[in-house]
């Protein structure tokens, strides 16, 4: 089972991944605008936060490992939230219609196709070498307008924690990967939210494009004034939209 928080009590559950960098951390500005009207589970993914020791790097391994997660904690009703790297991981999920998933948030998501990117850009992405000053850069830039202190100092111990196997895994192949075809048709609802100044991943478009093609009942919303770290950035934004999401499409019957 993937190292995780856990907290609140109410159905569905938001079980929440996170960006490439970050840990079951990132979700903790959010959590407290959520909490009380759902449970949440935040996990590590491998190769991050608690789970850096953990093998399993391809989005297929990391699918898998969520996957037995939610199972050995026994959850029936999900609502899967992907952030970034991991919003693909929660469409490749998705696609094989787990019993368990009720909805899917997918917050600023690398597409199920290649992730668009310069190889000038690939290069300089693998290069991290885990120093701070690295990490500040890299928080700094991901978040487009700088983070609060405090919150940021957590992001970038994360940023400082990190597997490099994992991450330079991601960067080589699974960033690459392309599950374009695979996917079908998805008929779970879906929320996905772009940052306004996001420039770490698709715009809106593209999104729709590409992310939402997949799916049969979608819905997209842009947050003004947020880089790609929303759940760090504007969390009272974030889950303000989450939980609309979830009464409306995702609520459990009684």
């Amino acid at each position: 089972m993937l190292p995780h928080s856990r907290q609140g009590d109410k159905s569905p559950t938001f079980v929440l991944m996170h960006f490439l960098g970050g840990s079951h951390r990132t979700w903790f500005p959010t959590l407290p605008y959520l909490d009380g009207s759902h449970q949440c589970v935040a996990l590590n993914t491998p190769g991050f936060g608690d789970a850096a020791a953990i093998d399993g790097y391809s989005v297929e391994a990391m699918a898998d490992h969520v996957d037995h997660s939610i199972r050995e904690l026994g959850l029936t009703d999900c609502i899967l939230v992907g952030h970034s790297m991991t919003g693909k991981v929660a469409v490749v999920l998705a696609s094989r219609r787990p019993e368990y998933l009720r909805g899917l948030v997918l917050v600023a998501p690398s597409p199920p196709g290649p992730q668009p990117m310069t190889e000038a850009d690939r290069d300089k992405q693998r290069a991290y070498g885990k120093t701070h000053p690295e990490a500040e850069a890299f928080i700094d830039e991901s978040s487009a307008f700088r983070l609060p202190d405090d919150i940021r100092e957590v992001a970038v111990a994360d940023a400082l924690r990190v597997n490099l196997t994992a991450w330079r895994a991601w960067v080589d192949h699974g960033s690459r990967e392309d599950w374009s075809d695979r996917l079908g048709t998805i008929e779970y609802p879906v929320l996905l939210v772009c940052g306004e100044a996001d420039q770490q991943v698709p715009g809106p478009e593209e999104q729709r494009r590409t992310t939402l093609a997949a799916f049969s009942h979608s819905r997209l919303e842009i947050i003004p004034g947020a880089g790609h770290l929303m759940p760090l950035q504007t969390p009272r934004q974030l889950a303000k939209l989450m939980l609309a999401f979830a009464r409306e499409h995702c609520s459990v019957a009684s």
